[in-house]
């Protein structure tokens, strides 16, 4: 007797096995993404979920009748009347694959086993979310195992690249939901911890497998085809780099960002090549997370670098709208620490008032203005990862202003004054007026010697050209027709280096 099931009506094991292997024979990624059931509303879900729960019954006899039809997909699945009374183990399963080579058999055997279990779930696993996580987790192991298989010209199942990104997406939702149910001591493997360990490290796992280096020769014989490993590296990076965020891995991030920035072939060769297949989008978040890590790193010029790539190229849509806001939260303080002012309009346009006191205060040199934003905004800036820069290198380029605008208004009052030099006592008159009233320490307390320390430092910063004379209480500097000879651009001076505690 032969039974004909077509797989989108209700499908048995044999003939669902039997859908995977045709579409890993024909390399079809769409068809594989489609046919692999991440919830319970795919439609190979429940009649699954009812062929490996209730298996049919068997005979002790070996006979097997088959018979073939069209699935929805348009392969043609061969249905098999009689199933091993436990369908979910690789032997069983391998049955179906035997026109396939013996490791990718196996491979694919622990895949189908992976995946028919997900679906199965576990009655006896106490914790739901645990359980639905573990089991996705193998799910991606095993898919893994045969995303890395090569042979002789390279990886043999590139067209698995949209099915490894979601699977990643996918793992780190039912993650996230086991970690946050998750009281357990931090040592045991269903802590939170844990969890979220046993996502990075598998989601890694297929990153390492998407970042091959590539000679120039294999390269040329190879870019043209339509299926590469390394097509998803920039969105698996973005997986990652938002997973390190979460949990404060900044030298895991730091590595994947070098990583990335040293591809073989280089990324802009394989964007010149591939770059209709990687969306746009995909390439900006890229570097706005590149140059998130380097502004966490307080490496603000790499950051700015980064930033600017990911602004000229983030779509201009309604849409990005979230996306490009999130960009110039952070390019908007790095261009800042280098004498860069946003206008009203863009504040205004992208909604970032936040910005405005501290533009102020650094446009006029107002110190207490700056530290009082600083300090009531600091958990606003700290959830953006922008507090520790601005609080590093901010104050001593608003001292910088500060003691710039007095210079300016000291010639204003004598325009006959000498355009290289300007006496001390004028900058202790003005910040005795800036910090008067404000209840800082130097509020009443503004003396030479604080002049001194503040005009040593900047100098020692390269942000005032010039020395002090002690004797005649000048300040001498560079000069110039303009009398600013002594202040360069900010964006002129290279910053001491400064490194930041991952």
């Amino acid at each position: 007797m032969s039974v004909s099931i077509g797989v989108f009506e209700k499908p048995t094991i044999g003939t669902y096995v039997n859908h995977i292997s045709e579409c890993f024979r024909a390399s079809s990624s769409d068809n594989l993404i489609n046919s692999i059931p991440f919830t319970s509303d795919h439609p190979f879900y429940r009649p699954l979920a009812q062929a490996v729960i209730h298996p049919p019954s068997t005979s002790s006899s070996t006979s097997t009748s088959t018979s073939t039809s069209t699935s929805g997909n348009g392969f043609a699945i061969r249905a098999v009347k009689n199933i091993p009374d436990d369908p979910i183990n690789q032997s069983s399963i391998a049955q179906y694959l035997e026109h396939l080579s013996s490791e990718i058999k196996e491979n694919l055997s622990s895949f189908i086993v992976a995946v028919l279990k997900n679906v199965r779930g576990n009655a006896t696993e106490s914790n739901e979310e645990y359980g639905d996580f573990i089991r996705l987790h193998q799910v991606h192991i095993e898919a893994n195992k045969l995303y890395g298989m090569t042979n002789e010209y390279g990886y043999i199942h590139a067209f698995m690249n949209p099915l490894i990104v979601k699977l990643a997406k996918s793992l780190v939702v039912k993650s996230n939901r086991a970690a946050s149910v998750s009281n357990l001591p931090l040592r045991d493997p269903k802590s939170s911890r844990s969890i979220r360990d046993t996502t990075r490290q598998v989601i890694e796992r297929s990153m390492q497998i998407s970042n091959t280096t590539m000679t120039e020769s294999d390269w040329n014989s190879t870019y043209n085809q339509q299926h590469l490993v390394g097509d998803i590296v920039w969105e698996l990076g973005n997986i990652l780099f938002r997973i390190y965020a979460e949990r404060k891995l900044h030298t895991q991030a730091a590595e994947l960002s070098r990583s990335l920035e040293s591809l073989t072939p280089h990324e802009q060769k394989r964007f010149s090549s591939r770059g209709q297949i990687v969306p746009a989008t995909v390439i900006c978040q890229n570097y706005y997370w590149r140059g998130r890590i380097r502004l966490i790193l307080l490496d603000f010029r790499t950051a700015k670098y980064w930033l600017d790539k990911a602004w000229n190229i983030v779509p201009q849509n309604q849409h990005s709208w979230n996306q490009r806001r999130a960009i110039l939260l952070r390019l908007i303080p790095v261009n800042l620490l280098l004498g860069q002012v946003p206008s009203q309009t863009l504040l205004q346009e992208y909604n970032l008032p936040h910005f405005l006191p501290l533009i102020h205060a650094f446009r006029t040199g107002n110190i207490p203005l700056w530290r009082n934003t600083l300090e009531g905004q600091k958990e606003w800036l700290r959830r953006r990862s922008i507090w520790l820069i601005l609080y590093e290198r901010g104050e001593i380029l608003v001292w910088r202003n500060l003691l710039r605008n007095t210079l300016r208004m000291y010639y204003q009052l004598d325009p006959t004054a000498p355009k290289n030099k300007c006496p001390t006592w004028i900058f202790i008159s003005v910040m005795h007026k800036t910090f008067l009233g404000s209840g800082e320490v130097e509020d009443g307390n503004i003396e030479l010697e604080d002049i001194i320390c503040v005009i040593s430092s900047l100098i020692d910063h390269g942000l005032v050209l010039g020395f002090l004379s002690y004797s005649h209480r000048q300040l001498v500097m560079k000069p110039s027709p303009h009398g600013f000879g002594g202040f360069p651009k900010i964006s002129t001076v290279e910053p001491r280096k400064t490194q930041a505690i991952a």
